[in-house]
Formats: C-alpha cells, sequence, structure tokens
C-alpha cells in the first residue's frame, strides 16, 4: 500500500470515528432526556440508526468526489436555512 492509500485510509478512519462518536454522543443525549417508550425517543433512535447506515451505505460506494462535494454543500445551505432563516419566519 502506498503512503498516499495509507494517508487516505487514515483521513477515512478519522472521518469514520468522528462520525461514530457524534451519533453517540446524540444516543446519549437521547438516552439522559427522554424515557425509552416516549414515541420521541424512540422517532429520534429510528432517525439516528437510518443516518448511520446511510453514512455507512455513502462510504461503501464509489462516488465522484465533485458530485459529493456538491451535494453536502446543498445539504449543508438546506439546513442552515431550516435551523436559521425557517425559524425566525415561524416566530414573525
Amino acid at each position: 500500500m502506498s503512503n498516499n492509500n495509507q494517508s487516505d485510509l487514515d483521513k477515512a478512519w478519522e472521518h469514520y470515528v468522528k462520525i461514530r462518536d457524534a451519533l453517540m454522543g446524540l444516543y446519549e443525549i437521547l438516552d439522559l432526556n427522554l424515557e425509552k417508550d416516549n414515541i420521541f425517543y424512540q422517532c429520534a433512535i429510528d432517525n439516528l440508526e437510518n443516518l448511520k447506515d446511510t453514512i455507512i451505505d455513502l462510504l461503501k460506494k464509489d462516488y465522484n468526489p465533485s458530485e459529493i462535494t456538491l451535494k453536502l454543500r446543498d445539504l449543508e445551505f438546506s439546513m442552515k436555512k431550516e435551523l436559521f432563516f425557517e425559524k425566525k419566519e415561524k416566530q414573525k
């Protein structure tokens, strides 16, 4: 394995660890704040599992990096719009 491939593998592993830690952190927050029989807890857990499965599926496929970059930018913009701009509009 060349050094460049090893470096890419190391970077990929670091990203995987960050994603795993973030998902576990979200799970711990849910676990501390909601009862396990609460419907919102169950919905949140389902969403976390779907997110994990989607990330794993994405990592298994060989996508064009520019396609992923464009999709991630679109997702980031949509999330920021939803989180910051639409809440203000609803409050008016």
